[in-house]
């Protein structure tokens, strides 16, 4: 399996603290059949206010790390953008971490806030397609304002996002509501990806299969697999482009 979505690279964000918590994340994941992993520290201007270069010289120092742990997993490098002007600032400069190339454009991880769409984000979402920037929106299903109105996420499918649930809003740690909207999402075939999104060894650790399992039961077997190999392999492809 490929996970698209993480944030075990250690003392960068809000996921693992330490070098030991990011490895026993990584041997969890791999546990659980998980052959890719994609490290995806936030960057979130006022709160994370992480750069390019600055994870860059982070992965690459992990990279050596867990080679020399002899961790059998393949680690790629993108980020989790929060949505807001900066990023059109940040793609203007060249200080994105792209996840790869998908149809021609480049994907990253767009997050919005918990509880709103902020004013204009569908602008936002259409200057970055202009630029042939392509936002993977992830856990749409934790986002209130979409969670009650289903219209505001439509916009973003029609645009052409792709969408990444968190496996763990399949299995009801978010909540019932949580999980019956990601279950109508996987029903309508709206979803690109399942991915962890894993910050710890607790109460957010990685769960990949488990959200592959459920998946399973509200879709067939191929489809749930393509969710969490084929798309999230083409998502990231060409991702050593930078």
């Amino acid at each position: 399996m490929i996970d698209i979505h993480s944030h075990i690279l250690p003392g960068i964000d809000d996921g693992a603290k330490n070098l030991g918590e990011a490895f026993d994340m990584l041997r969890m994941a791999i546990d659980q059949g998980v052959t890719t992993q994609v490290l995806t520290p936030h960057i979130h201007i006022g709160r994370f206010n992480n750069t390019k270069q600055h994870i860059e010289q982070e992965f690459i120092k992990f990279q050596e790390q867990a080679d020399s742990a002899n961790l059998a997993i393949k680690l790629q490098l993108g980020a989790e953008l929060r949505i807001g002007p900066e990023i059109m600032q940040l793609i203007t400069t060249g200080n994105v971490p792209w996840l790869g190339e998908f149809q021609n454009k480049k994907t990253f991880l767009l997050e919005f806030p918990r509880t709103e769409v902020p004013f204009g984000s569908d602008n936002l979402v259409k200057w970055l397609l202009s630029k042939d920037c392509l936002p993977i929106i992830v856990h749409p299903e934790r986002n209130s304002t979409f969670l009650n109105n289903r219209d505001k996420l439509q916009t973003f499918i029609d645009l052409g996002c792709p969408l990444q649930i968190t496996a763990s809003s399949l299995t009801g740690k978010f909540g019932s509501d949580v999980q019956q909207m990601t279950e109508e999402l996987l029903e309508a075939d709206e979803v690109s990806a399942i991915a962890s999104d894993c910050h710890n060894l607790k109460g957010r650790a990685p769960d990949l299969l488990a959200g592959l399992e459920q998946a399973k039961k509200i879709i067939n077997i191929r489809k749930a697999l393509k969710l969490v190999q084929t798309t999230p392999q083409e998502l990231i492809a060409n991702s050593l482009l930078r």
